[in-house]
């Protein structure tokens, strides 16, 4: 993903979900109500992650979700 994109929309292939033109740095919170009733460790280590740019796109993956940089 480009380092320079501050907005995405967000795709999920698990659940029917999207979400658009959201700011990186409220990715986490955005994704995780998707989320709620999987109490798993993991998931939400790599819900925190998709606020960290370095593991941004290994967590987006290993979430299912698609993130598609916004013009």
């Amino acid at each position: 993903m480009n380092t320079n994109t501050r907005t995405v929309s967000v795709h999920s292939t698990l659940f029917d979900r999207q979400a658009n033109n959201l700011d990186l740095e409220g990715l986490s919170q955005a994704v995780r109500p998707w989320f709620d009733e999987l109490a798993d460790a993991e998931i939400a280590r790599a819900i925190d992650n998709l606020d960290v740019p370095k593991s941004r796109c290994a967590a987006a993956r290993f979430l299912g979700l698609e993130l598609i940089p916004v013009a």
